[in-house]
């Protein structure tokens, strides 16, 4: 028998090897980032504030929206939300109203209370009519992309005084953990076309800047106009709940010598709270610095127009040195005194006053960093690498073309890119796709299994030789008479087998509480989420399958009843990463 590897053999083996990067390259297409438009609207009562644009239900209801980085439900304002104020103005006021009855997408669910849990530390809550419902994202002409069944909230709260999209990736439930439902983010992830990564990249605008500049919102990606890059990664917090932590290592103005921090203090970033909360002694600082007076009645440091005007003249700057701990690396963001005063007004907008976003907190726990920071600062966040990037902001003209370029997945080669991402150094170092991974593994297994075949059936025709020749030497025929033996079938009798499909139910909250309905007396249900990746589950069909029998004489066995084989796939296993643990479950 010959002992070396047959021609064919090494050629299939070669075929193999080519075949790794075909797959990889054969893979699953990742889409596009998204920049979903600004609205070109300033809404709100507390700002104004650059929205975006979206739609809603069937037929589309355009609406205007603000982010919401912690939440894994869209917020609209409903009819509901404009019974007590002027019906003439305040649907606009309020970017629009989604009239949920006027879908034919709408399927409603019932009413629960809103999931603010960093919100509700400094007062901000609200009930909301849960239902999904399809959202687009833009407005007509747009061509971006649509998803259905979303989870949505008709709220009516002044508190939330425009709606919001929601960003937050991690899938929520209603009453149970059994039945997680899909983000928006994840739903993108889930499209033919996904996708490059679970993350986006936001700016608030600067409504004072001559001329204004709006908000640039991007989903999987990042718009390198918008930002100074520095190579400064935070981590996500350890907890679910408070992704954007950050560490205010101090604060220090132009106009005096004097920090206006003491010590360095753990903060929150949050787009749906408007204004800079920082610890009394430091507020105090501030009120030195500026000339700035607490109003005890509205809460807020009212500026009047002397003072305003003062302070124009002057134009300070307030710099923010923020790291991922109080000592060690930091970024350091500047904020222009024009980014400092805004607009209170009441709900009809039918007074307003200037004021100060700077708030008084009681405790750490109320330490945040609003969207009056993030006017000054550039935020990206990647959810499939859990950190996130804060940069200096910048305001480009009109005339300068948005550069968006992707958040691509991890790969296992090391890559100079020519400008690197939000916080991200010029070298990084990515892993590949889980796409390409299966790719490679499937091809190179095919590739491998037909050599050993061909090596197989090459040694097999040695072997059969060597006996003919011994044969013909010997005198003897060694052919093999099939006749002679007798003809065997499975047996139909045999035990069948099936695989193990022991399966893990997901965790779950209990959920005893009764649906009530948005406005109506009764006790709301508080939302949990779940964190982690939804996984879809499929299993195989469990179709009969008939083995083909050897002929044989003998009737017994010929009647004996086809072999069937039932095959049940597992379940997959519980993911026990950061991502599966319930976010009501740790809020105690």
């Amino acid at each position: 028998m010959p002992s070396i590897v047959p021609p064919i053999a090494w050629l299939i083996l070669s075929l193999s090897l080519l075949q790794l990067p075909i797959c990889a390259e054969t893979s699953t297409s990742l889409g596009n980032p998204i920049s979903i438009p600004a609205s070109q609207y300033w809404d709100g009562d507390d700002g104004p504030w650059s929205t975006f644009r979206i739609q809603v239900g069937t037929p589309p209801q355009q609406v205007r929206i603000l982010p919401a980085l912690d939440q894994s439900s869209t917020w609209l304002v409903a009819p509901e939300g404009c019974q007590t104020l002027d019906s003439s103005i305040c649907p606009n006021n309020r970017g629009y109203l989604y009239e949920r009855n006027a879908s034919s997408t709408w399927d409603q669910y019932g009413s629960y209370a809103l999931s603010t849990f960093l919100e509700s530390r400094v007062g901000l809550d609200g009930d909301g009519l849960y239902g999904y419902d399809t959202i687009q994202l833009g407005w007509q002409g747009d061509g971006l992309p649509s998803v259905t069944h979303q989870v949505v909230a008709c709220i009516a709260t002044t508190e939330f005084f425009i709606g919001s999209l929601a960003l937050n990736p991690r899938p929520m439930n209603f009453t149970n953990f059994n039945d997680p439902q899909a983000s928006f983010m994840q739903s993108l992830r889930n499209m033919s076309t996904p996708i490059p990564t679970t993350s986006w990249s936001y700016t608030a605008g600067a409504y004072n800047l001559a001329p204004k500049v709006f908000g640039s919102l991007t989903i999987a990606g990042y718009d390198t106009t918008r930002f100074v890059p520095n190579n400064v990664t935070f981590p996500f917090g350890a907890d679910i709940s408070l992704d954007f932590q950050v560490a205010v290592q101090s604060i220090t103005t132009n106009i005096t010598s004097k920090p206006l921090l003491n010590a360095g203090i753990i903060s929150y970033i949050d787009t749906l709270i408007p204004e800079i909360w920082l610890p009394l002694d430091s507020c105090k600082l501030f009120e030195d610095a500026f000339g700035l007076v607490w109003d005890n009645t509205t809460e807020l440091y009212l500026m009047n127009s002397t003072l305003h005007l003062s302070l124009l003249a002057e134009n300070p700057t307030v710099t923010f040195n923020v790291g991922p701990a109080v000592t060690g690396e930091s970024v350091s963001i500047v904020m222009p005194y024009w980014n400092f005063y805004l607009t209170a007004a009441t709900p009809n907008m039918n007074s307003s006053t200037l004021y100060f976003p700077l708030k008084r907190a009681a405790n750490d726990s109320q330490y945040i960093l609003g969207r009056t920071f993030l006017q000054s600062a550039y935020l990206s966040a990647n959810y499939d690498r859990n950190t996130f990037n804060l940069s200096q902001a910048l305001y480009p003209g009109s005339s300068v073309v948005s550069n968006i370029l992707p958040i691509l997945p991890e790969v296992n080669i090391t890559t100079n890119n020519t400008t690197p991402g939000p916080g991200s150094p010029s070298t990084t170092k990515k892993s590949l796709a889980t796409g390409a991974i299966v790719g490679i593994a499937v091809g190179g297994a095919g590739m491998l299994l037909l050599a050993c075949i061909a090596i197989f059936l090459y040694r097999r025709k040695g072997q059969k030789e060597c006996k003919r020749k011994r044969a013909e030497l010997e005198g003897r025929d060694t052919e093999i008479n099939d006749k002679t033996n007798g003809k065997t079938e499975l047996d139909g009798d045999a035990a069948r087998h099936e695989i193990g499909g022991d399966s893990h139910g997901k965790a779950e909250l209990n959920a005893d509480e009764e649906h009530t309905e948005l406005w109506a007396d009764g006790e709301h249900v508080k939302i949990p989420e779940v964190e982690g990746d939804l996984v879809a589950i499929y299993e195989m069909p469990a179709e009969d399958v008939e083995l083909l029998e050897l002929e044989n004489n003998d009737p017994v066995l010929r009647n004996r009843t086809n072999i069937q084989t039932v095959i049940t796939p597992p379940t997959p296993l519980e993911n026990l990463n950061r991502m599966s643990m319930p976010i009501l479950a740790r809020r105690g």
